[in-house]
């Protein structure tokens, strides 16, 4: 049987910037400030480039602010805009002219500090002006027949761009939630998305091809045995769960399940296109793969290596080895000890990645995932894009729940606790077995300049499925999160 249920509408999220005021990021970087294409009789008023002069007790690296200039409508701004509170009440700039002029007149109005007042830039360029208001510059050109007026305007962030962002209203239901659910879990398999939703008898596999897809297909599933929901895992191309004895399980989408005739203890996850679990024997504990590939043989794990309820298993590359790295976070070793320690995989052996400085709790079941933050680039006002792995949700080694972020930017081998920029708001339920899966989405931007007139960028956003609360119940929600600074205009 074949039924369809909407998750919610594909989030669309148009940034309208249409109006100067609704700037707050910034175009391409440019070595030079932007200048548009102008007839030779303008050549007379136009302003070459635009700055702030340096000053540490409002900003490190303000002079190194970048300024757009745009002729035709008669605009100077600084599209990246300042942190959230800089003071623009005293500013003092520096204009460049294409030609001589006979005078560049500052008209300060409107402003919180400053009084109304008229600074010629000309005569007196070491003077403060206030931007809190309404600030224009007319330039006169030398031969005093033409002028121009240019609205400047020095942008400030209303709202912290470097901040991690769960929207409350952006929170939907959780597809294939029934009230009788006794297991649910989210997996991405391939270009398709899989969860299967057990409630003890009847047994449902939702399939939709993208994470925000509107409607996901639901058909019901006669299963020969009795899954551990939690144990589903993925690879490219197969889908594997554990039955309740232990018997290995595979389907190719979930409708028909085949044994694979062995009997394991805890899955891992996927590497490649192979399954990674664990099997026991007599009290001891074993490596092992599906398919095994040739010349493989069970290894006992290592001393404090976690045989179950660790993160998800998370694939990724990096810059220090030539393989494909996997890595996984916390979990119950084969003494029954949490552990904080995080594994890696090199396609045949496994090593302990963190170090013992770490700030990672003891943790099980936690949600692991890649994703982003910012990093300020040194001597200017710019920032970089860096890959970042967090840690969210799981059991503390006192079975409470866990709230905070923990970020890593060093490839799992350091940890950080989020500040509270980078946590998890008190709207959001603490969780423990959630599934993270991180989707770009299309941002656009109005027209930002004459020469540009729509710009589109990829923006990714994190969605966060399920889990369960303190008590073992499933939470019936879809979180979507978003790392600020990436819904702005891509500033470099």
């Amino acid at each position: 049987m074949i039924k369809r249920t909407s998750l919610y509408s594909i989030f669309t999220v148009v940034v309208m910037l249409s109006s100067l005021s609704l700037l707050t990021s910034c175009n391409d970087k440019k070595d030079d400030n932007d200048v548009y294409s102008y007839s030779t009789s303008t050549e007379t008023t136009l302003v070459k480039a635009f700055g702030l002069q340096a000053d540490n007790s409002v900003l490190a690296n303000l002079d190194s602010v970048h300024f757009t200039i745009d002729y035709d409508n008669g605009l100077i701004y600084n599209a990246d805009s300042l942190p959230v509170g800089t003071d623009i009440s005293a500013l003092k700039v520096s204009v460049e002219f294409l030609n001589t002029v006979n005078s560049a007149v500052f008209t300060i109005s409107d402003a919180t500090v400053q009084a109304d007042t008229t600074i010629n830039y000309t005569t007196s360029m070491t003077k403060s002006i206030d931007f809190t208001g309404k600030t224009i510059l007319k330039v006169t050109s030398a031969d005093q027949t033409r002028t121009k007026d240019y609205e400047v305007k020095v942008l400030v962030h209303k709202f912290n761009p470097d901040s991690l962002v769960w929207n409350e209203s952006w929170r939907r239901d959780l597809p294939g939630y029934r009230h009788s659910a006794i297991g649910h879990k989210a997996v991405q398999q391939g270009d398709v998305y899989r969860i299967m939703v057990y409630n003890g008898v009847e047994c449902n596999i939702w399939t939709a091809q993208s994470i925000t897809q509107a409607t996901w297909e639901k058909q019901t599933v006669v299963l020969p045995f009795t899954p551990q929901v939690p144990s589903l895992t993925a690879t490219e191309h197969d889908l594997y769960v554990l039955a309740d004895d232990g018997t290995l399980y595979t389907s190719p989408d979930g409708l028909s399940w085949t044994s694979c005739g062995v009997n394991w203890y805890s899955l891992l996850g996927s590497y490649e296109d192979r399954l990674l679990g664990i099997i026991s024997s007599d009290g001891t504990y074993y490596h092992d793969e599906y398919p095994r590939s040739v010349g493989f043989t069970a290894q006992v794990v290592e001393e404090g290596f976690p045989v179950s309820h660790s993160s998800g298993m998370i694939e990724t590359d990096n810059s220090w080895t030539t393989s494909q790295q996997a890595m996984l976070v916390g979990g119950i070793d084969s003494e029954g000890k949490v552990i904080a320690d995080v594994w890696g995989y090199d396609g045949s052996r496994w090593g302990k990645i963190n170090n013992n400085n770490s700030t990672l709790p003891a943790l099980s079941d936690a949600t692991l995932f890649p994703y982003y933050t910012y990093k300020a680039a040194s001597g200017v006002r710019r920032y970089n894009k860096q890959e970042t792995w967090y840690v969210m949700g799981g059991r503390l080694a006192d079975g409470t729940l866990n709230s905070n972020i923990y970020l890593s930017d060093t490839q799992g081998i350091t940890w950080t606790k989020g500040d509270s920029t980078m946590a998890q708001p008190a709207f959001m339920p603490k969780f423990y077995g959630a599934q993270a899966f991180v989707s770009s989405e299309t941002l656009t931007a109005g027209p930002r300049r004459v020469s540009t007139a729509v710009t589109t960028w990829d923006c990714p956003f994190i969605y966060l499925f399920g889990g369960y609360n303190e008590q073992g119940n499933l939470l019936p929600y879809v979180w979507r999160g978003v790392y600020n600074r990436m819904t702005n205009y891509p500033v470099y």
